[in-house]
């Protein structure tokens, strides 16, 4: 698929069918990552974390759920793949939180590219990070936290390429 169809096929997906998807598929989509920018190179600062065990997902959109009391919040999707970015706690803020919209951005747009569904999960992360059940729940390694996350599987609805809106945002120039 060339670069810019990609992109503009891209969207949120919401909506998945349980079907797991393929070892090739989350092996395109974790490639996207590992050629993502990282702040100085420093991979070792960011990891992965998959998730595929329905269990494990249904507990996190419960502990979402009651953390913003909204029993209805499903946070995930329903989507059968899960892939948390985890950054070191200690780092500097805005450099982790670079390096996890790099990685994330990357990994949406490889699975686009392999023809999945995604979604990118910002308030999954930003909710529970500090949920002491939650990190014993996801097994986070001691010194990280969840920064951002991405809901896997095939969409229920077709993916279909979209116009460029070059109107979308202001761009300025200086030549």
């Amino acid at each position: 698929m060339e670069t810019i169809k990609t992109l503009s096929t891209r969207c949120s997906t919401r909506s998945f069918k349980s079907e797991q998807i393929s070892d090739a598929e989350l092996s395109a989509v974790l490639d996207g990552a590992y050629l993502a920018p990282v702040a100085m190179g420093k991979y070792e600062d960011t990891k992965l974390l998959v998730i595929q065990n329905q269990d494990v997902l249904n507990k996190v959109n419960e502990l979402f759920a009651a953390a913003v009391h909204d029993e209805s919040m499903r946070p995930t999707y329903g989507a059968p793949t899960v892939i948390y970015v985890l950054g070191k706690e200690d780092a500097e803020d805005i450099l982790i939180g670079m390096n996890a919209g790099a990685v994330t951005e990357n990994m949406l747009i490889a699975a686009t590219n392999a023809g999945l569904g995604s979604c990118y999960l910002m308030g999954v992360s930003q909710v529970l990070y500090k949920n002491e059940e939650v990190k014993k729940l996801l097994q986070i390694p001691e010194g990280y936290r969840t920064l951002s996350a991405v809901a896997l599987g095939y969409p229920t609805e077709a993916l279909s390429e979209r116009s460029v809106d070059k109107n979308k945002m202001d761009t300025l120039y200086i030549k």
